[in-house]
């Protein structure tokens, strides 16, 4: 069952750090603070912590469980898990769901690069924000633009990927990761002194109930098994290259309890800055490319601070989509039995394809539309809400009730290292409550389709 040509990380701390980088990027930097001011805050952060615990991190243990075992690409390692073809099918949707998520992931990515350089040749200072906006909203509608730096994001991406597991994803991560979390300190340090500091990590940090309610869950979950890339194929590949001897609950806790930090780092970073200068923390995706780019032009040292985020959105990125991406690779290498740099060859050929399409469809009159929605709007809510969570429900329900318990239980208690009860309470989880958590989420976001909150009635029941 095992391919002993596969690559692997060649340590615990590369694993950790791999995997985190897969986990800590755009949806902890970008996405979480919007998507936090849109749903109360504190109350959101509790609920997210919540739900990251309890259901992601047994979703997470599953994947990497039949990654490990399964010794393959998402779709093999189901195969090889099961003995079965027909299971192969939840790994072709999770890699869907990767191109889903690159097409959308690859054109901010390029976003980034163009704010580094704008920072770099002080282009935001002396801006008002209608002039921001404008800038911004001209900048995306251009379509080239944003198309060529989007190339130039997977450019560097595939290099690194052509290096291979451990010379190129690990040995980037392990650079990445504490250069993430240093350059995040940092931008929080900063806003000990801004006047808005005790207002924004108050509304990181004090809950507001009132605003909760079914979107509120249902957005939790959603950026839950976004930022740690569960439903994507990523962490089953990851999983996989994982050696035998590391425990799969400790790097699964290690990379959870990081996504966290890394999340609330991201908003004490951001909100006390939206606070000082009385910006709503419900601006949406524009509040990290539309509003915080004037707002840095006016901190002491603005000129660094810019930039130093801005590298950090692009660190962020990076890491995220090397894991994305390196579900492809191994897929069209181990599938059509080709060399890494042809199967390489034709995920960068998706991606790009897939991701200019996404840019072009928010350019003025684009008819490349879904919905009504943009494709780039699209895709993001799309995987969110319906591709992520039925992967991860699919593999808890694999894992828990239909692989053989002597396999799960060598998987995760690492051969017997880890105590018996943390295991049954993980398979508990994994069978029980996850599936049922997930499938009332996923009907609650059909139900909302025709404009019924069934979770918000609920709640209204129980007061």
């Amino acid at each position: 069952m095992a391919n002993n040509n596969r690559g692997s990380f060649s340590s615990k701390f590369g694993a950790i750090a791999a995997i985190a980088g897969s986990a800590v990027g755009l949806g902890n930097i970008w996405k979480f603070p919007y998507v936090a001011g849109e749903n109360g805050g504190a109350a959101f952060l509790l609920i997210y912590i919540g739900i990251t615990l309890l259901i992601s991190i047994p979703v997470l243990l599953a994947e990497f469980s039949i990654g490990r075992h399964g010794q393959g690409n998402a779709f093999r390692s189901f195969v090889n898990m099961t003995g079965k073809k027909g299971w192969g099918a939840i790994g072709i949707l999770e890699l869907l769901g990767a191109i889903f998520v690159l097409a959308s992931y690859c054109v901010i990515a390029g976003w980034s690069l163009e704010y580094i350089m704008r920072s770099v040749m002080g282009g935001f200072h002396g801006m008002t924000q209608t002039q921001m906006d404008v800038q911004f909203d001209m900048f995306v509608a251009s379509g080239w633009r944003p198309i060529v730096w989007m190339v130039v994001f997977l450019i560097i991406n595939s290099g690194v990927l052509g290096m291979g597991v451990t010379k190129g994803i690990e040995r980037c991560s392990k650079f990445m990761i504490p250069a993430l979390f240093c350059i995040l300190v940092m931008l929080a340090g900063v806003n000990l002194w801004q006047p808005g500091f005790q207002e924004g990590a108050a509304f990181i940090l004090k809950p507001n109930w009132s605003a909760v309610s079914g979107h509120t869950v249902l957005a939790a979950l959603g950026q839950s098994f976004f930022s740690l890339s569960i439903g994507m194929a990523a962490m089953i590949t990851y999983g996989s290259y994982i050696q035998r001897q590391e425990s799969l609950n400790g790097v699964g806790v290690i990379v959870s309890l990081a996504t966290v930090l890394m999340a609330i780092l991201a908003g004490l970073a951001i909100f006390p800055s939206v606070f000082s200068y009385g910006i709503e923390p419900t601006k949406g995706a524009d509040l990290v490319f539309k509003t915080l780019p004037p707002l840095f032009a006016e901190l002491p040292g603005g000129y660094f601070i810019s930039i130093l985020f801005f590298i950090l959105l692009f660190f962020a990125a990076l890491t995220t989509s090397l894991s994305i991406m390196e579900s492809l690779v191994a897929f069209f290498s181990e599938e059509l039995h080709i060399k890494r740099v042809w199967a390489l060859a034709i995920g960068f050929a998706i991606i790009l394809i897939s991701s200019t399409l996404c840019a072009m469809s928010q350019m003025p009159d684009s008819h490349i539309l879904v919905g009504g929605e943009t494709l780039f709007d699209w895709t993001d809510k799309f995987c969110s809400a319906y591709i992520l969570p039925l992967g991860g429900l699919a593999c808890v329900i694999l894992v828990g009730w239909f692989v053989p318990h002597h396999v799960v239980e060598h998987e995760l208690t690492s051969s017997g290292k880890t105590p018996l009860w943390i295991y049954k309470f993980i398979v508990f989880m994994m069978k029980y409550i996850c599936p049922v958590v997930i499938i009332i989420l996923l009907v609650n976001c059909i139900l909302d389709y025709f404009g019924v909150d069934m979770i918000a009635a609920l709640m209204s029941l129980i007061h």
